[in-house]
């Protein structure tokens, strides 16, 4: 069974504090083979990364929410030290508006040792835009509201379709062989005159799924990414009731009507303004809310 481990770097908002360093989240799926990505780089990234034990030459691609400051300023420098470290395998990054900012990496040295590759992502619509696809998942993106072009991503696993010994025995079918791989492919096979259908021998299970908002206020396009999501991690700059509405922002009054929507099995509350320095008083305020949780660097989830 496959296994995503995610740990969050930064969970400030804006200014860093001497707990929060600024946003950027590692994921890590792990099954037969391992995939490493980055959303968001805030500044400071890389050594949060050496300090959680984590290791930046292993990321597949980096995908960026939007173009403010604390969410990017450690892209260039993390740049920089995969060239150092001989990296030779391209890197893709992946973020709303990117041609407007590649300059960002014409910076470097004629001795880089690797090729950045852009890809744009959508801010306009309501279309879930399915950015790239293994054999086992996607990872999506939506256009959200924030104070400039600002998305959401997500990954998503396919179901997984195994074949039931039990109801193989039941039918009669072999243990092993080719037979299966053909019913898989084509739905149903034909053995000794009869025909068996893919779903009555095997069992579905469905895949997990994973949404980071990055920075917006709750928006029907969140909500729609956000439905039935096995984690959801969610920018909550405000703890404060009925105030800043007026900044691209979550707050908590927001998400817990939100909350009650998308039928989320955890939220992660992150991206938290530096005004509230007691996590005991934030995690008061969410206590009659079981799946809600108060962020703090280097938090690990396994799913």
């Amino acid at each position: 069974m496959a296994k995503i481990e995610i740990t969050i770097l930064g969970t400030t908002a804006g200014i860093p504090t001497r707990e929060r360093a600024h946003p950027a989240i590692y994921l890590t799926y792990r099954d037969r083979n391992e995939f490493c990505y980055l959303f968001d780089c805030g500044e400071g990234t890389q050594r949060q990364m050496l300090l959680a034990d984590l290791n930046p030459m292993k990321l597949n691609e980096i995908f960026i929410t939007h173009w403010h400051g604390d969410h990017y300023f450690g892209l260039p420098g993390l740049v920089d030290t995969m060239s150092f470290e001989d990296r030779v395998k391209s890197l893709t990054i992946y973020a709303p508006e990117l041609k407007r900012f590649t300059n960002l990496f014409n910076l470097r040295y004629p001795s880089e040792t690797f090729k950045v590759i852009s890809r744009d992502v959508p801010t306009k619509g309501d279309k879930i835009t399915d950015l790239l696809e293994t054999a086992n998942f996607k990872i999506v993106s939506i256009p959200v509201e924030h104070e400039m072009p600002a998305v959401a991503y997500g990954l998503m696993e396919k179901e997984r379709i195994k074949i039931d010994k039990n109801k193989i025995k039941q039918a009669g079918l072999p243990a092993q062989g080719l037979i299966y791989k053909k019913i898989k492919e084509k739905g149903k096979v034909i053995f000794k005159n009869r025909e068996i259908k893919l779903e009555s021998i095997s069992t579905t299970r469905k895949g997990k799924k994973i949404v980071y908002s990055g920075d917006t206020k709750v928006c029907d396009n969140l909500i729609k990414l956000a439905q039935n999501t096995d984690l959801l991690i969610q920018d909550c700059t405000y703890f404060d009731f009925g105030k800043f509405k007026k900044y691209g922002h979550a707050s908590l009054e927001d998400i817990i009507k939100m909350v009650e929507q998308i039928n989320a099995k955890k939220v992660i509350l992150t991206h938290i303004s530096r005004r509230y320095k007691d996590p005991e008083k934030l995690r008061e305020k969410i206590k009659d809310y079981p799946s809600l949780e108060i962020a703090k660097d280097f938090m690990k989830i396994t799913i």
